[in-house]
């Protein structure tokens, strides 16, 4: 493993801004994916948050089979969510990628950190312990 260059230090600190914001918002998304995927799928519920629809401004509205049912006006925010957490997933792993190659830390950091965005709570985990590590490493660097 090979340190990171001291003429990229103003970079990596860029990028350990951007990954430390990446994570935080997608593992929130991935939380608020989980809650709204489980108030779909447990068999006792089986509902869907529903933006502007017929029945108020949020409601929960009854998935049925396969989503028949559901209103055909406003936003299903349960789909929102997934997709809008997707698309971040993607930003997640291009900071991930920036900080790791800028970091020149092995390929099992990158792995375990993009795992980070589909485990939950898992990348604020990653981000903590590989943040804190990127400004030691940073740290000695400069000396």
């Amino acid at each position: 493993m090979s340190a990171p260059l001291k003429s990229q230090i103003p970079r990596i600190r860029s990028a350990l801004r951007f990954y430390k914001v990446s994570s935080y918002i997608t593992g929130v998304f991935l939380l608020l994916l989980m809650i709204t995927w489980g108030i779909r799928r447990l068999p006792f519920l089986g509902f869907d948050l529903w933006l502007g629809g017929p029945n108020g401004f949020i409601t929960f509205e009854d998935y049925g089979v396969e989503g028949e049912g559901l209103p055909e006006v406003g936003i299903n925010l349960t789909v929102l969510i997934l997709i809008v957490h997707g698309w971040l997933y993607v930003v997640y792993l291009l900071a991930d990628f920036r900080i790791w190659t800028l970091m020149r830390w092995p390929v099992t950091r990158f792995l375990l950190i993009a795992l980070g965005g589909i485990v939950p709570f898992l990348s604020f985990y990653t981000e903590a312990k590989y943040a804190k590590l990127a400004e030691q490493e940073l740290q000695e660097l400069e000396k």
